[in-house]
């Protein structure tokens, strides 16, 4: 009788186990196992986006690629498709380094090896981070959701977190409300308009309190650690993907940031070196033939202007169709015959400015 009782136990626990993670299976909010169900409707934005970034890279179909750290939200995946006929997908690092970067194309290439365009950020200061440097704390980044393994996914499938605040509204959203089913779009998301709130674009208050820099500060030169995790990060995290699809146009772009943030580069005795990085690092990737690399940094207009940025980084919207429209028509396009030169001038400018 003990036994029987035991048996039953077992099997009840198992089946109390077993339909929960068979839910979260099937549905599969994050896109682990498979593409999106029809007749479920699924969540994506910044507030998940490790979580289902993986799963979009490889269960998705697309040709093109939108991606990069925060500064690459922004663009309208309408717009680019409409300029490069294609049909992008976007996939954001926010807060990310060159590593993950580098990981999240390489798994989109390996599911799509036809892939037309792939457009990423080049955030300088990130340049001479070690090649396989990840921010530490940036917290529960979800590894299992990143990787081929089965025994890992008990954490994905016996997540109560997924099941309740994911699967359950899913749910309840087919079968009680008749919700429509497709996938958030991300056409826009990272996008700020004109017509957003002015808070956003007003630098007297956005930029209330910054004070100018009231001394002279010296700036450390690259070390040849640095420079050494230049070559290992640039080679690793963006060469080594460009090599093995060569026929997939690859452009690179240095975000127009504010001079607000290379103020903060020069406060922190770090402009010079992030300066001469990116010198190594575009030198490398002219060497690529399907790698295109744009600078927008001789734009003063645009990076002195504050009512464009809504921190020290981030532009509105019409910046990022600025960047857009320029790649479109090849301008600001660094090569072989001006990138010595611009980068001089770029050099000159930015280690000179009256900060």
């Amino acid at each position: 009788m003990a036994k029987r009782a035991v048996i039953s136990i077992l099997i009840i626990s198992l089946l109390l186990l077993a339909v929960p993670s068979a839910i979260i299976f099937h549905i599969d909010p994050f896109f682990h196992y498979h593409a999106p169900l029809d007749g479920y409707y699924y969540s994506r934005n910044e507030n998940i986006e490790r979580y289902t970034n993986d799963g979009v890279a490889r269960h998705f179909e697309f040709d093109s690629l939108i991606t990069g750290i925060s500064i690459s939200a922004g663009f309208s995946i309408s717009e680019f498709n409409s300029l490069f006929d294609t049909d992008a997908e976007k996939i954001i690092y926010s807060g990310g380094t060159y590593k993950e970067t580098g990981e999240g194309i390489s798994r989109a290439l390996k599911t799509n090896p036809d892939m037309k365009v792939v457009l990423c950020s080049l955030f300088l200061d990130k340049l001479y981070q070690e090649k396989d440097h990840r921010r530490p704390d940036i917290a529960d980044i979800p590894t299992y959701l990143y990787n081929d393994l089965i025994f890992d996914d008990i954490k994905y499938l016996f997540n109560k977190d997924v099941l309740f605040n994911y699967c359950y509204p899913m749910i309840t959203g087919r079968y009680k409300d008749g919700a429509a089913g497709g996938v958030e779009s991300l056409d826009t998301e990272g996008y700020i308009g004109r017509d957003e709130e002015i808070s956003y674009f007003d630098p007297d208050k956005v930029f209330a309190d910054r004070e100018p820099v009231n001394e002279e500060i010296c700036q450390e030169p690259l070390s040849e650690e640095d420079a050494a995790n230049v070559r290992a990060n640039i080679s690793q995290n963006v060469i080594q993907a460009a090599r093995q699809y060569p026929n997939t146009r690859f452009i690179y772009f240095v975000p127009p940031c504010s001079i607000l943030h290379y103020s903060d580069l020069y406060e922190s005795g770090k402009l010079l070196k992030t300066l001469q990085a990116e010198e190594i690092a575009i030198d490398m990737l002219l060497d690529c033939d399907n790698i295109e690399v744009y600078s927008f940094n001789d734009r003063k207009d645009i990076i002195e202007d504050l009512k464009n940025y809504s921190d020290p980084i981030h532009y509105g919207g019409w910046i990022y169709s600025f960047i857009l429209e320029s790649i479109d028509k090849g301008e600001g396009r660094l090569t072989r015959d001006n990138a010595g030169e611009f980068l001089e001038n770029e050099k000159e400018y930015l280690m000179g400015y009256d900060y």
